[in-house]
């Protein structure tokens, strides 16, 4: 090569040189749970639910039971569907004592699970539980809010769960929501 083309070389290479080893950029943030970036609705009519997912995370379809779940960082939903050939609770006293056999199935689940709150509510104008408490996840403690809503047939259960750290804000901009969004209909399955 050249001379001239020499050191045309090593001035082109000089600066690039200088910039390694500085300020190194930092990784990408992939553990805290990011905001909604719009809403993406979404619609399971063999399962008989719909909802409005936040736009930005994961979504997955699953097979029966798991409808669909979305996540981001450590913060997931899941959604499920159990057939129930029960009668379904709808009473105060039957939704009370649904949300203990729930409690105690969290309990027998994770020894360490924490109950935080529970209620009563109704979702899409159908009878629903909501427990909300701390598990540990591989070995990893979460805030969860379970909700348990009985119609047509069937249990939806969506669990939303994310660090305690990240959960109130979660919870606010896409967990309540995304249950508020819910549209229940008889399953086409």
């Amino acid at each position: 090569m050249p001379a001239p083309r020499r050191r045309l070389a090593a001035l082109l290479v000089t600066p690039l040189l200088a910039g390694c080893g500085n300020d190194p950029t930092p990784p990408p943030d992939v553990v805290t749970p990011g905001p909604p970036l719009g809403a993406n609705p979404q619609a399971f009519p063999a399962a008989g639910v719909a909802f409005t997912a936040p736009a930005g995370w994961d979504l997955r379809t699953g097979e029966a039971p798991l409808v669909a779940s979305v996540a981001t960082g450590r913060a997931a939903i899941t959604v499920f569907r159990y057939p129930r050939t029960e009668p379904l609770p709808g009473t105060p006293d039957e939704l009370d004592a649904a949300a203990e056999a729930l409690v105690g199935a969290a309990k027998q689940r994770d020894p360490g699970f924490v109950e935080l709150k529970r209620d009563r509510v109704r979702v899409d104008g159908r009878p629903a539980v909501v427990l909300r408490g701390t598990e540990t996840i591989d070995g990893q403690p979460r805030t969860v809010r379970s909700t348990h809503v009985y119609a047509f047939d069937g249990e939806v259960v969506i669990d939303a769960l994310a660090p305690a750290a990240d959960f109130k804000r979660v919870d606010a901009e896409v967990f309540r929501p995304l249950v508020r969004s819910l549209d229940l209909s008889r399953p086409r399955a």
